[in-house]
């Protein structure tokens, strides 16, 4: 029983912090960022709130990583650009 409950609470806690991807979403002034779409294509729509710089490695991608964090009505969208294009889109509830 107790592993049971050690395996839910695992699985509970991997499905709250795991985010969604996505391959675009919509601004709120009716704009699309899409995967594939440049960093100033992004800045132009969205504005240039504080970029998060890391290596990224996931094993699909491996650069220097430029993130940019938006919140779009009640979803938190986090933007992950390589070489000055996006190449992932995370989201999740806010």
């Amino acid at each position: 029983m107790k592993k049971l409950i050690i395996l839910a609470l695992t699985v509970i806690s991997t499905a709250v912090w795991a985010g969604s991807t996505t391959n675009n979403f919509r601004t709120n002034s009716g704009d699309i960022v899409s995967v594939g779409q440049t960093e100033e294509s992004l800045i132009e729509k969205m504005g240039k709130p504080r970029p998060k710089h890391y290596v990224l490695d996931d094993g699909q991608f491996y650069c220097a990583a430029t993130e940019y964090v938006y919140r779009v009505d009640m979803q938190e969208y986090t933007v992950i650009l390589c070489r000055g294009k996006i190449v992932k889109i995370e989201w999740r509830n806010a």
